[in-house]
């Protein structure tokens, strides 16, 4: 800045004493931490400015998309709502930290660093669950969904992995105190756990890529099993001839390929129909190739939307806040 502005500058600002009280360290800023600090503050409304859009737009697809029911809702991206259970034949999940039966879980532990948390290890479940409503089954493939819980607890300890010993409440008061600043503040230990569940039976509201399997993709289900099944065969020449070798001259003649196509197509079918066992033809999925959002959530439709609005409006405020000050920066440094 020239020698004669920063002057006028300064007497124009000598009038207002809080501006002047404001503005002065920006005045004797180097160049180098001037456009530092200026391009911090334009990054940080960047930024701001696109997760307001991002969140008020995640609010008003969840407001503006009719919830469908399972057995009549179309192919393509829909929202659908009901209950959650595991698949038939199969135990629930156990949550590894809390140990608690669930449908899905993500958890992470973290380890204390000088001055924050690092994290050491974390998981999340892609098993697929159920989701049913009045009018059918729906199967739920949770890889690739952003999920919102209720259950989401947090605790700390001094072991990487808590195990089975959960800090119970204290009968006296100095215990109950204990119990607050050692595994509800985190004073004194070393770890904290975070753990999200979506536990058996509760309702769910998830909106993505609905799919139903028809004839046509059993059929070619069952087809590409059957060209699996015949590849591994012929990868194990002995056992085939052994098999399907009738005359037994040490090759398979037309007749006993077909036979042994045949015999594939069986224990396929068989196959194919045992895996399906107890499983719906309908499926919901991830559809980011779509360029749309997966969300699975525990928290009612218009509970979601409000607090992607209220994200958004903190986004807002973050966006006027930056913009202020890069503003400010740019009048106090070059206005005349």
């Amino acid at each position: 800045m020239r020698p004669e502005a920063l002057i006028k500058n300064s007497r124009l600002l000598r009038d207002n004493p809080i501006a002047m009280h404001f503005s002065e360290p920006f005045l004797h800023l180097s160049s180098v931490e001037f456009w530092t600090l200026l391009t911090l503050a334009c990054a940080g409304a960047l930024a701001a400015l696109y997760f307001a859009f991002h969140y008020i737009a995640l609010a008003r697809l969840i407001e503006d998309t009719p919830t469908s029911k399972i057995e009549f809702a179309q192919q393509g991206y829909v929202e659908l709502s009901g209950n959650v259970s595991a698949l038939p034949g199969e135990v629930p999940l156990l949550a590894p930290l809390s140990t608690m039966e669930c449908c899905w879980f993500h958890y992470k532990i973290e380890k204390r660093a000088s001055k924050s948390w690092r994290m050491v290890e974390q998981q999340r479940s892609s098993r697929p669950f159920l989701i049913e409503d009045e009018s059918g089954v729906c199967l739920v493939d949770p890889q690739g969904a952003r999920v919102t819980t209720r259950e989401h607890d947090v605790w700390y300890g001094n072991a990487r992995h808590p195990g089975l010993l959960q800090p119970t409440a204290s009968s006296t008061a100095i215990g109950r105190w204990n119990t607050i600043l050692r595994r509800d503040t985190g004073i004194g230990n070393d770890y904290r756990y975070s753990e999200e569940r979506i536990s058996l039976q509760c309702t769910i509201y998830a909106i993505g890529n609905f799919s139903t399997l028809d004839d046509l993709d059993h059929r070619s289900n069952r087809e590409q099993s059957t060209r699996g099944l015949l590849r591994r065969w012929k990868q194990e020449q002995p056992r085939l001839l052994a098999r399907f070798d009738r005359d037994r001259n040490g090759l398979i003649d037309q007749e006993e390929w077909q036979q042994a196509r045949l015999a594939a197509a069986s224990e396929a079918d068989a196959e194919y129909a045992r895996e399906r066992a107890g499983k719906p033809s309908h499926r919901l999925a991830d559809s980011s190739s779509s360029g749309r959002p997966y969300l699975i959530s525990t928290l009612p439709q218009f509970s979601l939307a409000r607090r992607f609005k209220l994200i958004s409006l903190a986004a807002f405020t973050i966006l006027f806040i930056c913009a202020g000050i890069a503003i400010w920066m740019s009048s106090v440094r070059f206005g005349a």
